[in-house]
């Protein structure tokens, strides 16, 4: 976005910033949608509004590179794709003999496109160029969007609703207060990492590419061993492993000059991933007890989504401040510190949720 639209990195973070925060408070809305409409017809809607937002992004991309066009078509194009996570997510829950397990079987078959994405998007930008990442894009949510009408709806449409769509539990809210925190460090995955490696370091675009194939590939290859890991340790002790491995990958970076030593921090980071992502899901699936799981699931994708938009911003700001690689680096993961601290908290204040 910066080269192709010309615009500087302070405003790409708020770019992110606004299309992450703005789709983490729909989410809220579209969970409650999903408990009381269905799950299934929620999701098959608005992945068939995904599929043309994204194809607009192809057609403006390749017929102009106006910054002014294209980012909020950008910003409503993801919006759109907030609309149904809290159902997939719900929906995902209530099929799975245990939640954990079902969102572990769920990242590795999302990761295997996560692994092909990124390589696949260094050579369609250098073959055809930018745009055509979106067309290619649009086909595969086509695909998906036909392959959500296999599914089979669970859960009995407008159970447990009331007119007040917003959760008001406690657990949850201390939890994700901790997830908004651990979530600011995560995010630098996105934007900060790529135009540092590239920017800073010197990565050409299809190296950077392979960084993060590599974090698809540890995502398929280790998430079902760590899910037998945190069913042994617990999940309040996953999420502290996770956490401390997501300061430690991207806190390496400061000392990642080539490729290969991008790729091993990567590979630390990931294993956080492994821990950390499907566990926060099933946390959240065992805090709402089976009871308005679309609302509690749009909830807990607003304080992730909090964290997500606010963690370019705030990375795109130490890229633009710091050019010590370590002063950029110790502040990306301060926020994860305390995430730590609060989920330490809560697990010696809660009963383990196994």
């Amino acid at each position: 976005m910066s080269k192709i639209l010309h615009v500087n990195l302070i405003f790409i973070g708020a770019v992110f910033a606004i299309n992450a925060i703005s789709g983490g408070l729909i989410q809220i809305y579209s969970g409650y949608l999903g408990d009381k409409y269905g799950f299934k017809r929620t999701i098959l809607i608005f992945s068939f509004g995904s599929v043309f937002s994204i194809f607009s992004l192809f057609l403006i991309s390749h017929f102009t590179t106006s910054a002014a066009i294209f980012i909020p078509v950008f910003i409503v194009s993801n919006l759109v794709v907030s609309l149904y996570q809290p159902s997939t997510n719900a929906l995902l829950s209530l099929s799975s003999e245990t939640a954990l397990s079902g969102f572990s079987t769920l990242r590795i078959a999302a990761n295997l496109g996560w692994a092909i994405g990124p390589a696949l998007g260094g050579i369609i930008i250098t073959i055809y160029g930018f745009s055509f990442i979106y067309l290619v894009a649009s086909a595969a949510s086509l695909i998906s969007f036909l392959m959500y009408f296999m599914l089979r709806d669970i859960g009995k449409t407008g159970q447990f609703i009331n007119k007040n769509m917003l959760i008001n539990d406690r657990r949850m809210t201390i939890f994700g207060v901790s997830i908004t925190f651990l979530f600011v460090v995560v995010s630098q995955f996105s934007v900060t990492l790529s135009i540092y490696a590239n920017e800073f370091m010197g990565v050409s675009y299809s190296s950077v590419g392979l960084i993060y194939f590599t974090n698809g590939i540890v995502v398929v290859l280790f998430q079902w061993p760590i899910y037998l890991i945190v069913r042994r340790i617990g999940m309040w002790n996953g999420m502290l492993a996770g956490t401390v491995l997501y300061i430690m990958g991207y806190f390496s970076m400061a000392m990642d000059h080539h490729l290969i030593q991008f790729l091993v921090s990567m590979f630390i980071l990931t294993l956080g991933e492994n821990f950390v992502t499907p566990t926060g899901n099933a946390i959240v699936s065992q805090i709402a007890k089976g009871k308005r799981l679309g609302s509690y699931m749009g909830l807990y994708n607003f304080f992730n989504s909090f964290g997500r938009g606010m963690g370019p911003s705030y990375g795109s700001f130490l890229l633009s401040a710091y050019t010590n690689p370590f002063d950029i680096w110790g502040f990306a993961v301060l926020p994860g510190g305390i995430a730590f601290l609060l989920l330490a908290i809560q697990k010696f204040r809660m009963k383990e949720i196994n």
